[in-house]
C-alpha cells in the first residue's frame, strides 16, 4: 500500500501501524471463523478419517491467517508494515498465550515453511532380507492440526484480539 505523499515520518509510522491494524482484522476475522467452521462442523471428531485433508487445510488457513500479523510484511516499495506490537496479546488468558506460541512455531516450521530440524527428519534402514533393504523417512507430522481445545483456544484468542483491534482503530482514526 503507498503512502500519501508529503507525510512527516512520525506520520508515516502512525500510517503503517494504522494499516497493521486494518490488515490484522481481516486476518483475526478469518482465523477466527476457520476455527468457528472446524469446532461447529464436529471435523476433530473424524480425524484421522474422512475429514483428515479438509481438517488439515482448514488448519493450515487458521494458522497462518492467525500467525500473518505477528510475522511482518514488506510493501512492493519496501515501505514495511509493522507487526501487531506484543502489547496486544496482553489480553490473552495463560492458555491462550501457550497456543499462540505452538501456533507461531507450527507457522514459522511446518506450515509456512519447511524446517528440516523441527521437522525431526530421521532416516531409517530397515533390513528386509539379506539383500534387500529399504529406507523409511521418519518425520513428524508437519500437517497435523491443532486438537479440538487448541481450536477452541484460538478462537477465543482471536475474538479478544478483534476486539482489541476495533479499540485500537477507534483510537487511531481520528
Amino acid at each position: 500500500m503507498p503512502l500519501p505523499p508529503g507525510l512527516t515520518e512520525e506520520d508515516r509510522h502512525r500510517v503503517r501501524q494504522f494499516y497493521r491494524v486494518l490488515l490484522s482484522y481481516a486476518d483475526f476475522k478469518h482465523a477466527n471463523a476457520t476455527a468457528e467452521h472446524i469446532l461447529d462442523t464436529g471435523l476433530h471428531a473424524l480425524y484421522p478419517g474422512e475429514a483428515t485433508v479438509l481438517l488439515q487445510a482448514l488448519n493450515c488457513s487458521m494458522v497462518i491467517a492467525y500467525a500473518r500479523p505477528f510475522s511482518g510484511n514488506s510493501g512492493r516499495r519496501g515501505e514495511s508494515i509493522p507487526d501487531l506490537p506484543g502489547r496486544f496479546l496482553k489480553v490473552l488468558s495463560p492458555d491462550e498465550l501457550a497456543v499462540h506460541e505452538v501456533v507461531m512455531f507450527d507457522r514459522n516450521k511446518y506450515l509456512a515453511h519447511t524446517d528440516a530440524d523441527a521437522s525431526g527428519l530421521d532416516p531409517v534402514r530397515l533390513q528386509l532380507d539379506d539383500e534387500k533393504q529399504i529406507l523409511i523417512p521418519l518425520v513428524e507430522d508437519r500437517l497435523a492440526p491443532l486438537d479440538e481445545d487448541a481450536t477452541e483456544l484460538v478462537r477465543s484468542a482471536t475474538y479478544k484480539l478483534l476486539q482489541q483491534l476495533v479499540a485500537e482503530r477507534q483510537a487511531m482514526e481520528p
